[in-house]
């Protein structure tokens, strides 16, 4: 009797001991596990977080995948480089392993960030020219985007239309090509290309204003846009005015697909921002991997207009999130 109670005393011991070895086990990989994750800020122009939600998504796939968290940082304007050099600097601070930027001003980010030495991956979602080299963009190819809507526009339009090219946001090297772009495809082939830019004196004019001025002050056929806010912009202009007029534009804002779907805009330019957060990530988590498989592959665009924006594809790239 006693020789069984002590291998039944002997089993529990055992037990108790893999129990124990098991639950150890377990604690030290949970613990390596939180000490791998790593946190990547994702820092965007502009205070609209859902104008980036396709990016966030995108790169938010990855992140998930990789055991990596991601926050999503929006200034409170588009265009202040210091605010974003500050939530560069906190981000830093704060612990970040890898920094994503929509830069606001493509030279002034690319030194601050070049300035600053940073052991951290760092990837631009947008057209940084002079980077090319030295950090890694996933940006699509704005400058044929651009061309390719001039095409379109030269197609739809008589050789004696009057276009104006409302020159926004060109600080940003992804807007500067997609306007040099369509002003290359549109060389010799229309009336008229009016330019819209501020002066200095209305610089700090509401947007909306700005381009309703423009509107009132010379005759156009057709307004061309380049990004997402400016867009929405000359959308707002118009219909405060009452006005309406052939619009040809890059954006990928709700406001500007309502209205490629009512007809307001005649084309569309819309880059792939799912994509290129997936690619940053990618190459912000795993840059090896990131080379190996995405190598010299930039993120597609389409130029949609109303009569195709529900084929498969199209569809596919407007609504992702709905297919």
């Amino acid at each position: 009797m006693k020789l069984k109670r002590y291998r039944r005393l002997i089993v529990i011991a055992v037990l108790l001991m893999i129990f124990l070895v098991a639950a150890i086990s377990m604690s030290d990989i949970t613990a390596s596990r939180n000490e791998e994750r790593k946190q990547v800020s994702l820092i965007v122009y502009g205070d609209d977080s859902e104008r980036w939600e396709n990016l966030r998504q995108g790169a938010g796939l990855v992140c998930e995948q990789k055991n990596a968290g991601l926050s999503l940082l929006t200034m409170l304007s588009e265009n202040d480089t210091g605010e974003q050099e500050e939530i560069i600097d906190r981000e830093i601070q704060s612990g970040a392993d890898a920094l994503i930027i929509a830069p606001c001003n493509s030279v002034e980010i690319r030194d601050y960030i070049k300035s600053k030495n940073l052991s951290i991956p760092v990837v631009f979602v947008e057209d940084v020219e002079s980077l090319k080299e030295d950090i890694n963009m996933t940006s699509p190819d704005d400058y044929r985007m651009g061309y390719e809507l001039g095409e379109e526009l030269v197609r739809n339009e008589s050789d004696i239309v009057t276009v104006a090219v409302i020159s926004e946001n060109t600080q940003r090297d992804s807007v500067a090509l997609r306007e040099k772009g369509l002003l290359d495809a549109i060389e010799g082939k229309v009336g008229k290309v009016l330019m819209w830019s501020r002066d200095e004196k209305s610089i700090k004019t509401n947007k909306r204003q700005f381009i309703q001025k423009a509107l009132v002050s010379e005759a156009t056929d057709v307004i061309v846009t380049f990004d997402s806010s400016t867009t929405d912009g000359l959308i707002d202009a118009l219909a405060n005015l009452n006005t309406e007029s052939k619009v040809y534009a890059i954006s990928t804002s709700d406001k500007a697909l309502y209205n490629l779907y009512s007809k307001e805009i005649i084309a569309l330019g819309y880059p792939n921002e799912y994509a290129m957060g997936y690619l940053a990530a990618m190459n912000a988590l795993d840059r090896s991997y990131a080379e190996r498989k995405y190598s010299g592959k930039k993120p597609e665009y389409r130029i949609v207009r109303k009569e195709n924006m529900y084929d498969e594809d199209n569809q596919t790239l407007l609504f992702p999130f709905i297919n």
